[in-house]
């Protein structure tokens, strides 16, 4: 009787060590994707954190830039004003132009214009005021200094930071409006270090007109604030029917600053 036989312990062995190999590969190829995974998400987060605290930062600084800044506006004496701005790898631009407004006074032709109390001519072209740029850019958003107020500014439209002071009292039957029009030369800098910024006054000029008995401010230019200009100037406009009813005894303030922005 033959009593020899095929051997199969060898194979398997072998096909237990191939089930392991396989195994191994299998759960490393799993770690390995984990681990990507998650450092793709965490580095994604870490993208969006670093760009909303540098939004929120450059708001702050802004912010505080505008409350500055304005000191312009509140007194006749202070004719210059410095703060810093920290780019963080965005830039400051400047330039003339921007937004353009005209104010009128018992709806006659706007003041400033050729046909207007030429007190304020020259603030702007055939316009009561055009208020110029100073803004933050970074990546695809735009925060901008606006006749004395803050906007932000992005593909989807804009928002208003900070109101400029326009202010209407129909109960006083006062209104009193203060705006800056910055006249500097178009520039654009780009750093990742702090910027100084210095604002000095170029022009100003102030009227109190009375017996009033409507004051309209409307914008004249389908700028890039459109929608938080529309924002601000809501109650102001003709459609709005303008700040007033005053009965022929209101009072309205106008002051308008011409300031330069240097670095």
């Amino acid at each position: 009787m033959d009593r020899r036989s095929t051997p199969t312990a060898g194979l398997g062995l072998d096909d237990r060590g191939v089930s392991e190999v396989v195994a191994f590969i299998l759960t490393f190829a799993i770690i390995l994707g984990s681990v990507g995974l998650l450092y793709t998400t965490a580095f994604g987060a870490m993208m969006d954190y670093q760009a909303n605290e540098q939004e929120t930062n450059a708001v702050r600084a802004m912010d505080s830039l505008t409350d500055n800044f304005n000191d312009v506006l509140r007194s006749n004496g202070v004719n210059q004003r410095y703060g810093e701005l920290s780019l963080r790898d965005g830039q400051s631009t400047t330039g003339s132009g921007g937004t353009a407004l005209n104010i009128s006074i018992n709806g006659r032709d706007p003041i400033g214009t050729k046909s207007g109390d030429q007190r304020f001519a020259g603030y702007g072209d055939n316009v009561t005021a055009e208020l110029g740029e100073f803004a933050y850019e970074s990546d695809d958003s735009t925060i901008a200094y606006e006749g004395g107020g803050l906007v932000r500014g992005d593909e989807t439209g804009s928002v208003v930071l900070r109101e400029p002071q326009l202010r209407c009292k129909p109960a006083q039957k006062t209104a009193i409006i203060s705006l800056v029009a910055i006249s500097a030369d178009d520039r654009s800098v780009q750093a990742s270090s702090a910027l100084g910024v210095t604002m000095t006054v170029e022009d100003r000029s102030s009227k109190i007109y009375t017996g009033v008995d409507n004051v309209t401010i409307e914008r004249e230019d389908d700028g890039a604030y459109e929608a938080a200009w529309d924002d601000i100037l809501s109650g102001w406009s003709e459609d709005d029917g303008g700040c007033g009813d005053f009965d022929g005894d209101g009072r309205v303030v106008v002051t308008i600053v011409e300031a330069d922005i240097d670095y």
